[in-house]
């Protein structure tokens, strides 16, 4: 399959940050708009290194980005961007996700922060053929009294809004433990709800996000070392949202020949194929398909297998998830 034909496909992603996503133009169009003096210059931390190292290092490209997404204008223009980004790949079904509360240092309440962004949606739903759900994030390093009072917040907010919550940021140093409260209130609150877990190598997170109830894990790449752990997720039929340029940034895995994409196929686990941060990490949801059939063996059934995947899981309504399979159904002849 050549990237032209790839391209033209209709395609879904469910882990994408909208803070890593933001394109470089609209990073360099919002630096100007905040009088940053060598707009085009500053940026470009923005993108992390190919070999980051860890995934703390990988994160402190956002320290780039945040400061930009501190206002209602800023963020909704923002979220526009990303999703006119996507649709040029032909993106028919995105999942957003986003840290509310790193986006307060203006003041924004979290319900000023969410509604800009689902501004940004909703002017773009006008514009573009991209089906787009919201999920918050709470983050890693926050108490656990912020997170939790976040997602009731969230749970307040008018039905659709968010689609779902997350819990993202450091891993390596801040395990499911410290983020087990917010998560129970997300759950008793009947949220939808995905958790970044076994990213850094860590088993016991991978098994502690099942525990506390998400059929969803993003990377989860750390199973590829541990039977049990992959035996449980095939068990409980969960969904694996793999990043593969991500995870060799950060050196969860080493490199495209080790990606356990293939292992995980052949052994039944559900995966789908994801950029996780744009612009951060220089990529499109092409460009990882083409790398996958490239260096991991996925084959064009693997292709469109991982898609329907992806819908299936989605946080949305029944109606979309039957439109997104049909066109699948439709146009992924081979």
């Amino acid at each position: 399959m050549n990237r032209k034909e790839l391209v033209n496909l209709p395609k879904v992603e469910l882990h994408c940050h909208l803070d890593g996503s933001v394109p470089m133009k609209t990073l360099i169009e919002l630096a100007e708009k905040e009088g940053y003096t060598n707009p085009e210059e500053e940026m470009r931390g923005a993108i992390a290194p190919a070999d980051s190292g860890t995934l703390k290092e990988y994160l402190s490209s956002f320290e780039t980005i945040l400061p930009l997404l501190q206002t209602k204008e800023n963020l909704t223009e923002a979220t526009y961007a990303v999703i006119e980004d996507a649709n040029r790949e032909n993106i028919v079904y995105l999942e957003l996700r986003f840290g509310p509360l790193l986006h307060q240092r203006k003041g924004l309440s979290v319900k000023e922060v969410i509604e800009a962004v689902d501004k940004g949606i909703q002017k773009a739903a006008n514009d573009f053929p991209v089906k787009v759900s919201l999920i918050a994030c709470a983050l890693r390093h926050h108490s656990q009294e912020r997170n939790t009072q976040l997602f009731e917040e969230v749970s307040q907010l008018p039905e659709g809004m968010v689609a779902a919550v997350d819990v993202a940021g450091d891993e390596g140093n801040f395990p499911n433990e410290q983020v087990r409260r917010p998560v129970s209130t997300a759950r008793s609150l009947g949220m939808d709800m995905t958790i970044h877990s076994g990213e850094t190598g860590s088993v016991d997170n991978v098994l502690s996000a099942m525990d506390m109830g998400t059929r969803r894990l993003g990377h989860g790449v750390a199973i590829r070392q541990d039977q049990d752990a992959l035996q449980n997720v095939r068990a409980k039929d969960v969904l694996l949202e793999l990043c593969p340029t991500s995870n060799i940034q950060t050196r969860a895995i080493p490199s495209f020949k080790d990606y356990p994409l293939r292992y995980f196929l052949d052994e039944g686990i559900k995966v789908c194929i994801n950029t996780d941060n744009r612009t951060v990490s220089n990529t499109t949801v092409t460009d990882e398909l083409m790398n996958c059939i490239a260096h991991c063996g996925m084959t064009a059934e693997d292709l469109k297998q991982v898609m329907l995947n992806a819908i299936t899981y989605a946080f949305t309504d029944e109606g979309t998830k039957q439109q997104v399979i049909r066109q699948i159904e439709e146009q992924y002849v081979f």
